[in-house]
């Protein structure tokens, strides 16, 4: 049996493990929600990017085909893939915390290659202590065009 001096003594250690708890499990929280934030924006930026190679794929440089060398025209290619991220953009805007942009169009014959970025504010601001100013992601992707069928199956 324990005397009321014990008990006594007792009483205040919750609330110090409260007040120390607390702010760790806030900490845990903001970085789950940022990580969760982060691979949405990555998800939302890559299919910008595959939006955005396969709409430059479809650029055919149409005097060339005429000859038999089919390669696409690269500034067909950049501005189709450059309307394909805005249109991108456009959809996502209705949250407005994510903003998608083409940082590259590469077109090597009949193939073509696109990076777009993304980048986010963090839910919480910055952590400037360890590192953490905002979400910044980049995606590469590459389509090659349509230049004919050789086989049907």
């Amino acid at each position: 049996m324990r005397s009321s001096e014990t008990r006594r003594s007792e009483s205040g250690q919750i609330v110090v493990a409260f007040v120390v708890l607390i702010p760790v499990f806030i900490l845990a929280l903001f970085i789950v929600l940022d990580l969760g934030r982060y691979q949405i924006m990555r998800n939302q930026i890559r299919i910008a990017a595959d939006s955005a190679a396969l709409a430059a794929a479809g650029s055919l440089d149409i005097r060339e085909a005429a000859r038999g060398n089919f390669v696409l025209n690269e500034s067909w290619a950049q501005q189709r893939a450059s309307e394909a991220v805005t249109a991108m953009q456009g959809r996502i805007t209705e949250d407005d915390w994510m903003t998608i942009s083409l940082t590259s169009v590469k077109v090597n014959g009949s193939e073509v290659e696109v990076r777009v970025n993304g980048t986010a504010s963090t839910i919480f601001g910055s952590f400037p202590l360890i590192g953490i100013r905002g979400l910044n992601a980049s995606v590469v992707s590459s389509a090659r065009s349509a230049t004919g069928v050789n086989t049907e199956w």
